[in-house]
């Protein structure tokens, strides 16, 4: 792998606004440019009266300060992440995302709502995509009218993740089955249903 970069917040549990992160492989650091000049990425961090002049490693793709509390959350989810080993969050997450599938097939199909990400779970990440042609709707009487906070995709996507860490397998199974109950009563017709920025 020569390039990465990656989120915090969901993956390690850090929240809104946690650092991200990036990786470089070691022979491709020295050709790269960040286009945000910072001072935690300059050689000397506190010259500011000369041009320029980035760290040789990885820490030219530095900008600014860190947020501390950011970082503190980070380690709190990196340390929860090595403790329960990445092979068996997978596992869970694989597990779990097949359960939203399954009960999706069985019992919401009937509703109009199909299974809209890869049945492979090798394609698939720790969430599912739910098609419905009223998913705004659906998606804010979930958050209004049942405690179930998912993401809307436009144009037609229920987005369900599930956090391996800490989402059971009830909250699942609690979470198909209240999105079936606001479908099958129509909860979704009863919400404001003007876009928002944020589902």
């Amino acid at each position: 792998m020569q390039f990465a970069v990656g989120c915090t917040y969901k993956y390690l549990n850090a929240g809104p606004g946690a650092p991200a992160f990036l990786y470089v492989a070691h022979e491709r650091q020295a050709a790269l440019r960040s286009p945000i000049w910072g001072w935690f990425g300059q050689r000397e961090q506190f010259s500011m009266e000369r041009s320029y002049d980035p760290e040789d490693g990885i820490r030219r793709f530095l900008a600014g300060t860190p947020p501390i509390l950011g970082l503190a959350a980070v380690q709190a989810g990196v340390v929860l992440t090595a403790e329960a080993g990445v092979d068996a969050i997978r596992a869970k997450s694989v597990a779990q995302t097949e359960l939203i599938i399954a009960l999706a097939d069985d019992r919401l199909r009937a509703l109009g709502v199909a299974v809209g990400s890869p049945r492979d779970a090798a394609a698939r990440g720790s969430h599912v995509a739910l098609r419905h042609p009223e998913a705004w709707t659906i998606c804010r009487a979930l958050i209004e009218r049942a405690g179930v906070v998912p993401d809307f995709r436009g144009p037609d996507i229920i987005r369900l993740g599930v956090a391996p860490l800490y989402t059971r397998f009830t909250d699942v199974w609690d979470a198909l089955d209240r999105l079936r109950g606001i479908v099958e009563r129509g909860e979704q017709q009863l919400v404001n249903a003007t876009p928002g920025r944020v589902t």
